[in-house]
């Protein structure tokens, strides 16, 4: 297009230039797309996570007496990857992907609550997180055109290896000064630990996108 291409940089007007917005395990955001190649392509976006979630821990054999954490995942995503078309819509994608912040959770307890072994009578708060290095690599394959002409959808598959995870917590109120809270409490952040360990470290990428080419 005439008019888009005047607004580009000499270099980057003939090279292919698309936006797409895009929803999906990395927020809601946009890509920028630029087309190196037929079959080749540099990709970079951004997602803005607007969902929180709850998540319950510690659960016994039946399913019952869980701790229960409101969690907030990131707020912000950024990727970047290169995209090699392989046949027909089908790509490959290798690239890394930022966090801006950890996971992290809280809950509020009103009243005996199990921490590690022991029920705590008092009220109180605990606060943590589940943290991993804020930036992973990752590969994944993709079905949708990123250049030429004409609006297309694509949907990019993939899972960023994070390396390995880690969970903080405190508490506060009056159940953080009960005798054996400390302890306790950190019993609860192994046993957390070892429920995300073996999936927290890789996160999967599903974004559906509609590209616009400019």
């Amino acid at each position: 297009m005439i008019g888009g291409g005047l607004l580009l940089p000499a270099g980057l007007a003939g090279q292919g230039i698309s936006v797409a917005a895009k929803v999906g395990t990395t927020g809601i955001g946009a890509d920028v797309i630029v087309a190196l190649a037929p079959k080749l392509a540099l990709k970079g976006g951004v997602g803005f996570t607007l969902i929180d979630a709850q998540l319950d821990f510690d659960c016994d054999d039946a399913g019952g007496d869980c701790t229960t954490y409101d969690v907030e995942p990131p707020p912000i995503f950024l990727t970047g990857s290169l995209d090699i078309r392989l046949a027909g819509p089908v790509r490959v994608m290798a690239g890394l992907l930022y966090r801006s912040d950890d996971t992290r959770f809280s809950g509020d307890l009103d009243g005996p609550s199990e921490i590690g072994d022991v029920i705590f009578a008092g009220p109180g708060r605990i606060e943590g997180a589940l943290t991993t290095p804020e930036i992973a690599p990752f590969l994944g394959v993709g079905f949708g055109r990123l250049g030429g002409e004409g609006f297309s959808i694509y949907l990019d598959l993939g899972l960023a290896y994070a390396g390995d995870a880690g969970v903080e917590m405190s508490g506060s109120g009056p159940i953080a000064s009960e005798p054996g809270f400390d302890a306790e409490l950190d019993k609860e952040r192994r046993r957390i630990l070892d429920e995300i360990d073996s999936y927290y470290r890789f996160w999967p990428i599903v974004n559906l996108g509609f590209r616009i080419p400019l």
